[in-house]
């Protein structure tokens, strides 16, 4: 067992990489960061180097690395076939994993790419870039800009209030309420569907070559649009449905 805690200034990184097991980042106290590792591996190292704070294995193995962070720290962590979890509310967040998968609460960027592991979040408060093989991607909120793609994941966004462009293959994507000014949508044979609040106006450019297009019904009594909305869907046997999400 490793343990090890480090007197960290205002502005703080910590970096992470095992070959399989578990990272795990939770909230610690202002100015210090705690790291406690389970392994077997006899060259795993934590050490300090200028303002970030890096553990390692080179023999490979499992090993569970648990980080006590301030609020708003930069994470960085790579992994095989372990999860990654965080807890308190990160500045940047970078996740590579080849099958394990990713949780967080909310960061202000995000960069996460996984194998067959999945991207779940809360919010993401500015650009999140997320890229999957075969696992799901789900984020609460999207408030800036997110380029999300997967093969045969599914991508569900609830709620985004940015620009947003998603790309599968044969998963589904859902965005249950978009009030960002754009959204661009790709997809071979999975559904998509789109909330839209009321007094929006919708510039929809929409094309699918066996797919079904499904529309709200016109609103009776329309009142004058406070917000417009630019759609480009591009489908090949998906479906596209477009709701009211109020």
């Amino acid at each position: 067992m490793i343990e090890r805690e480090f007197s960290v200034g205002e502005s703080v990184s910590v970096k992470v990489a095992i070959r399989s097991g578990r990272v795990a980042v939770e909230t610690g106290e202002p100015g210090l960061v705690s790291v406690s590792v389970d392994t077997h591996d006899p060259t795993f190292d934590v050490r300090q180097r200028g303002g970030a704070i890096v553990a390692w294995g080179e023999r490979g193995g499992r090993s569970y690395v648990t980080m006590r962070v301030p609020p708003l720290t930069d994470v960085e962590a790579s992994t095989a076939s372990g999860d990654v979890s965080i807890v308190p509310p990160l500045g940047r967040l970078e996740v590579a994993s080849a099958s394990g998968d990713i949780a967080f609460d909310s960061v202000r960027r995000l960069q996460a790419k996984t194998g067959s592991g999945s991207v779940r979040g809360n919010t993401v408060e500015g650009e999140a870039r997320c890229i999957t093989a075969s696992g799901d991607i789900r984020i609460a909120q999207l408030l800036e800009r997110a380029d999300l793609s997967t093969a045969s994941g599914d991508i569900t966004v609830e709620r985004c209030a940015g620009v947003i462009s998603c790309a599968t293959l044969s998963g589904d994507i859902r965005v249950g309420e978009l009030t960002g000014p754009s959204l661009s949508v790709k997809s071979m044979s999975g559904g998509v569907r789109i909330g839209i609040p009321s007094r929006t106006r919708v510039d929809l450019d929409a094309n699918t070559f066996s797919g079904r297009v499904v529309l709200p019904a016109p609103n009776p009594s329309p009142e004058p649009p406070e917000r417009e909305i630019t759609a480009r869907v591009r489908l090949v046997s998906g479906d596209l449905r477009i709701d009211r999400a109020d």
